[in-house]
């Protein structure tokens, strides 16, 4: 078996495996939540929509696997511009039906019976941008002018999604950023002086808002049971009741009106609980799988363009995962932040698949 269908291989196992996980865990995590919005008392509400969600994926995955590169080049400066122009509605439309605010932030577009996360989709329409430009030399990221445009290109959707407000939204697209950056062959004196820059604008957001004050410093604390601690100190209790082995499949209790958002910001938790340590790590580890293979499909990809978009969703994966892991174990305080391919939501899990299913596609393609 060559090299690169053994990562193409890997990929698609461990992906596979860890889709099949997150069914599980959104079944266990989501059918009390369940029970109490469906009127019929279903405990199947939240998992039926969950698996249609997945079902979508794996089209778009599939799709995205047969696309020629060149039709995904040809589709980077819209997907980029329509993203833009959906975080700017998010902002325009702020507090109506179609920007609803759901826990104090209007992140979520509701287009009819779809739900969309405009940040979602420019995490990945921003890497597009990025490795298009970069791959027709329009933006060289060794000059410091072309530096400067590849950054505000992140930037001014940074700044959309800061105003809605989404602190950690704003903060993960900025880590995409400096991937790109580094991935574009920027110099590592711009990447350090863009990096206390964006260190600085990031403390004073913080130090500016008492709420995001409060979110740092109580909600990593956990020292209490209340307010800001509430959300962490309730995820420990989740992973340390579950030991080595866990309680059970369906047997955890921090779900159970405990635990907030349970199925989705803080599914990780459920896991360690029902599953234990060996639960935890097993879906840790395939996400880890998943990332690797995809950075090496990344390294051997045949084209500038394949390999940057390769490594860019790669690393779009991977720091949710650290992002979602960090705040879990309390390293990291309260974002909101879905576990990749594991917990519930539409936009996050299609965009994945289709991610990968790029990913898959761009191993076939690799340098003679």
């Amino acid at each position: 078996m060559s090299p690169v269908t053994r990562d193409r291989n890997t990929l698609l196992i461990a992906a596979g495996v860890v889709v099949m996980l997150g069914v599980l865990a959104v079944w266990t995590a989501s059918s009390f939540a369940a029970m109490r919005v469906s009127p019929t008392g279903d405990s199947l509400h939240y998992l039926k929509g969950h698996l249609m969600r997945v079902f979508v994926g794996l089209v778009v995955g599939i799709i995205a696997w047969r696309m020629r590169a060149s039709m995904l080049q040809f589709l980077a400066v819209p997907a980029y511009f329509a993203a833009l122009a959906l975080l700017a509605l998010t902002v325009v439309a702020s507090g109506s039906a179609l920007a609803p605010e759901i826990n104090g932030s209007t992140r979520w577009l509701h287009l009819g019976p779809v739900r969309l996360l405009p940040s979602e989709l420019m995490r990945y329409g921003y890497v597009l941008l990025s490795a298009f430009m970069a791959s027709r030399s329009w933006w060289d990221a060794r000059k410091l002018w072309h530096f400067g445009l590849m950054a505000l290109a992140a930037v001014i959707p940074m700044v959309l999604i800061l105003s809605q407000p989404d602190f950690s939204g704003s903060a993960y697209l900025g880590a995409v950023m400096m991937v790109m950056l580094l991935l574009a062959g920027a110099r590592f004196k711009h990447l350090v002086l863009l990096g206390g820059v964006a260190a600085l604008f990031a403390a004073a957001a913080v130090f500016s808002s008492p709420y995001r004050m409060d979110r740092v410093t109580t909600g990593m604390d956990g020292s209490e049971l209340s307010g800001s601690g509430y959300q962490s100190q309730q995820a420990c209790i989740a992973l340390g009741s579950g030991g080595l082995l866990g309680r059970g499949l369906g047997r955890g209790r921090q779900q159970r009106g405990f635990l907030p958002e349970a199925f989705s910001d803080y599914i990780l938790a459920v896991i360690g609980e029902e599953a234990g340590f060996v639960g935890a790590v097993m879906v840790l580890s395939c996400l880890a799988l998943v990332c690797t293979a995809g950075w090496r499909i990344a390294v051997r990809a045949d084209t500038t363009f394949c390999s940057m978009v390769s490594g860019g969703f790669t690393a779009v994966i991977a720091i949710g995962v650290l992002i979602h892991a960090g705040v879990v174990t309390k390293l990291l305080p309260p974002t909101g932040i879905p576990l990749p391919l594991v917990s519930w939501g539409g936009t996050g899990i299609v965009m994945t698949m289709g991610a990968l299913g790029f990913l898959a596609g761009a191993a076939g393609r690799r340098r003679q």
